[in-house]
């Protein structure tokens, strides 16, 4: 999932994520003037270490969403499984204006 939001980046955009597990090609990223932002989230769950830390970081969040000032972008199409054809010409086509939603 990472790669491929490293090859949909927008010019001068940003990738955030908090499963950046495996090796991963930076190159796409430069290619788009692109950056990344990682963050080890497992950290504190394994080791205690920074754990209230993250509790804080979670209820800012909790705290901009329910504020509606952090709110995910989302396509006002909504697409099904018989039709999930269109929603990837959509993402490939980098016509979708924001996430895609597949209801199953």
């Amino acid at each position: 999932m990472l790669d491929a939001s490293f090859a949909a980046v927008r010019r001068f955009g940003h990738v955030v994520s908090a499963l950046g597990w495996g090796t991963h090609a930076l190159a796409p990223l430069s290619f788009r003037a692109a950056t990344y932002s990682g963050v080890f989230t497992l950290l504190p769950l394994l080791t205690g270490e920074g754990r209230a830390h993250h509790g804080e970081i979670m209820s800012e969040a909790t705290r901009l969403v329910e504020a509606g000032k952090l709110v995910p972008l989302l396509d006002a199409r909504h697409f099904t499984l018989e039709s999930v054809g269109d929603a990837y010409a959509l993402i490939r086509d980098r016509a979708a204006k924001g996430k895609l939603v597949v209801d199953v």
